[in-house]
C-alpha cells in the first residue's frame, strides 16, 4: 500500500554537472523499490542536467529552494519553504548530500520535525573551512547515522567531526556493469578510430573534472616519464573544469600535444572508456568513492590510482591494478611502463577488476544495504520476548 511506503527527502547542495554525487543520487533513486520508498529531491542550487530527465521519468519530485548564502535574508525564506515542506509530508527520513545540506538543511529539517537524519559523505573532508568542521560537530547529535562512500573517508570524517562509531556505515558506490561493460574487437577499434588512433597504440586515460584536487599535474608528470619507453603512448583527459583551458594550453606547448586529446564534459563517457587500455585517477586530496573508477574497473581495464580517499578500497594493488603514494609522478610513470611492457599481465588485471566490480560493487547490492538501513531506523526489528 502507498501509506506504508516510507517518505525519504534527499537534500543536496547542488545538482547542476553530470558529477560523481549527482550520478550516485539518480542511481540510488532509482534502484530503491517504488513501492516501498517514496522519493524527493531538493536541491539549493539546480542547474540543466540530463541525470533530472531519470528521475522526473519516474515522477520523483524535484525541487529548487536557491538558498545563496546561509546568513542573508533570502536564507531565511528558503529555509522557511523547506521547513513547511518537511511539516507538511512528515517524511520519516531526511538525507543530506553536501556542506550546506548537512548544517543549514539538516537543522531546518530537525526542526520542522523530520523523523530520522542521514548525512552522506563523498569524500575525505579536505576543503572543508574551519567553521564547517565546527558546525558538523555541534550538529552531530542530529543525526540517526552516517553513511561513508568508503572506509577511508569513514576514517577522515570521524576524526574531523568527531563522530561515533556506532552511527557510521560504509555502503560503497555501485556501478551498472551490464551497460559499463568490455568492449568487443569492433566497438574498441572503432572507439579509438573516432578520436585517430590505431589498434597498435598503448591509450592511458583520466575520468575527473580539471580542479585542484585532483591533481592532473601528477597524471601528466607521470606520463611524460614512462613517454621515452613507450613510442605508442597515447593520452586521453576526460572531463570538464576550471583548469581545463590551463592544461590544454600547456598541452598545445610541448610534445605531449599532439599525443593528447582533451573532450571536456562528455554526455557519455562509455565509448571513451572503450579506447584504453589503462585508467589512472591521481588525486593528491579530498578523495571520496570514485564512480569513474568502478565504471573503468568494470570495462575490464586496469587502473593506477593514488592512495587517497577509497581508491585502495576499489583497486587491488598487484591485482586489479597498482595503487602509489599521492603526488608521485615517479611512482606513476613507472606503473604506467610496467603495464605497458606486460600485455598478459594487463588483460589478466581486467578480468579481474571486472570481477570485483561484479562482486563487491554492484548496484544492486548498494542500493539494498540503504534500503536496509532505511527500513532498519524506520521499521526496527521487534525485541525478542516483548
Amino acid at each position: 500500500m502507498v501509506s506504508d511506503r516510507i517518505e525519504i527527502l534527499f537534500v543536496i547542495d547542488y545538482f547542476h554537472r553530470t558529477g560523481g554525487t549527482e550520478k550516485h543520487l539518480v542511481q540510488l533513486i532509482s534502484g530503491l523499490s517504488a513501492e516501498q520508498f517514496r522519493c524527493t529531491v531538493v536541491a539549493f542550487d539546480l542547474g540543466d542536467n540530463p541525470l533530472l530527465d531519470t528521475l522526473r521519468s519516474r515522477g520523483v519530485p524535484i525541487l529548487h529552494l536557491p538558498v545563496g548564502r546561509e546568513y542573508v535574508p533570502n536564507a531565511v525564506r528558503q529555509a522557511w519553504r523547506l521547513f513547511r515542506l518537511v511539516r507538511r509530508n512528515r517524511y520519516d527520513i531526511v538525507q543530506t548530500y553536501h556542506q550546506k545540506a548537512d548544517t543549514f538543511g539538516a537543522l531546518t529539517a530537525w526542526l520542522a520535525g523530520a523523523r530520522h537524519l542521514i548525512s552522506s559523505k563523498r569524500d575525505t573532508g579536505q576543503l572543508r573551512k574551519p567553521l564547517h568542521k565546527f558546525l558538523n560537530r555541534r550538529l552531530r547529535g542530529l543525526f540517526d547515522a552516517f553513511i561513508m562512500a568508503a572506509d577511508g573517508v569513514g576514517v577522515a570524517v570521524r576524526a574531523q567531526d568527531r563522530l561515533p562509531a556506532q552511527r557510521v556505515v560504509t555502503i560503497y558506490n555501485g556501478v551498472d556493469a551490464t551497460r559499463f561493460h568490455p568492449p568487443s574487437a569492433e566497438q574498441r577499434r572503432a572507439a579509438r578510430a573516432r578520436l585517430g588512433w590505431a589498434d597498435q597504440d598503448f591509450v592511458v586515460g583520466m575520468v575527473a573534472g580539471f580542479r585542484p584536487e585532483k591533481n592532473h599535474d601528477v597524471f601528466f608528470d607521470g606520463l611524460a616519464r614512462a613517454a621515452p619507453a613507450i613510442p605508442s603512448l597515447r593520452v586521453l583527459a576526460v572531463g570538464g573544469g576550471e583548469l581545463l583551458a590551463e592544461y590544454r594550453e600547456r598541452a598545445a606547448g610541448n610534445e605531449s600535444g599532439p599525443r593528447t586529446v582533451f573532450t571536456g564534459d562528455v554526455a557519455d563517457v562509455l565509448p571513451y572508456l572503450w579506447a584504453l587500455d589503462v585508467g589512472c585517477l591521481t588525486p593528491g586530496s579530498n578523495e571520496g568513492f570514485s564512480n569513474a573508477v568502478i565504471e573503468q574497473m568494470a570495462t575490464a581495464l586496469p587502473l593506477i590510482v593514488t592512495d587517497v580517499g577509497g581508491n585502495a578500497e576499489a583497486v587491488v594493488d598487484g591485482a586489479t591494478g597498482w595503487v602509489i603514494p599521492r603526488r608521485d609522478a615517479p611512482a606513476l610513470g613507472r606503473a604506467l611502463v610496467r603495464t605497458y611492457e606486460d600485455a598478459g599481465r594487463r588483460a589478466a588485471m581486467g578480468l579481474a577488476a571486472r570481477a570485483r566490480v561484479e562482486a563487491k560493487f554492484s548496484l544492486e547490492q548498494m542500493c539494498t544495504e540503504h534500503a536496509r538501513l532505511y527500513t532498519s531506523l524506520c521499521r526496527p526489528a521487534p525485541v525478542p520476548g516483548r
